[in-house]
């Protein structure tokens, strides 16, 4: 399989890129939680709640004061997993609208780690607060662990986004030089 990019900056080849980044950071994220669940036993991350918070979106509730206390609904779990693998591919294409697809041509960590931190305002902001967790997850047992966890989390998408950038440069650069 060879990666062309016809026009360094085709809206075709940003949605493209911003998929396979996308997805490839996110899935190094959720392999690096999976390592963390089975050597550190450190609980895996419940994406049914983030399902379960986009469905009652769709009712018109947009906030919680318990996420975890809302009535289950049909099909959570899915979509909080898609939902996971989409917010991934948003900040990838993020990521790339403002470096422009030549980024992947020569990935560099600084933008990635930028995105990934400016995105902890999304948990932090937005989504804690709508499922009862307060700012920044200040309404929570223990804020100072979920933030650290957040900023650890998006340090680690960073650093697949950028792994990610590199392993696909190196396609593009060999269909370039063939």
């Amino acid at each position: 399989m060879s990666i062309t990019l016809a026009n360094k900056d085709d809206r075709t080849s940003l949605l493209i890129l911003s998929v396979v980044l996308g997805i490839a950071a996110t899935a190094f994220l959720d392999a690096v939680n999976y390592l963390q669940h089975i050597i550190l036993d450190k609980p895996l991350t419940r994406y049914e709640f983030i399902g379960r918070w986009v469905i009652y979106m769709t009712d018109g509730v947009f906030s919680h004061q318990s996420i975890k206390a809302a009535p289950p609904k049909a099909g959570e779990l899915m979509l909080g997993w898609v939902g996971h693998y989409a917010i991934g591919i948003g900040f990838a294409l993020l990521m790339l609208i403002f470096t422009g697809v030549k980024w992947v041509l020569k990935p560099s960590f600084l933008p990635a780690f930028i995105v990934g931190f400016a995105t902890c305002s999304i948990p932090f902001f937005l989504m804690y607060p709508g499922m009862g967790y307060g700012i920044a997850g200040l309404h929570t047992p223990n804020p100072a662990m979920l933030q650290s966890k957040v900023l650890l989390s998006h340090f680690i998408f960073s650093v697949g986004l950028n792994a990610a950038g590199w392993l696909l440069s190196r396609r593009i650069q060999d269909a370039y030089n063939a």
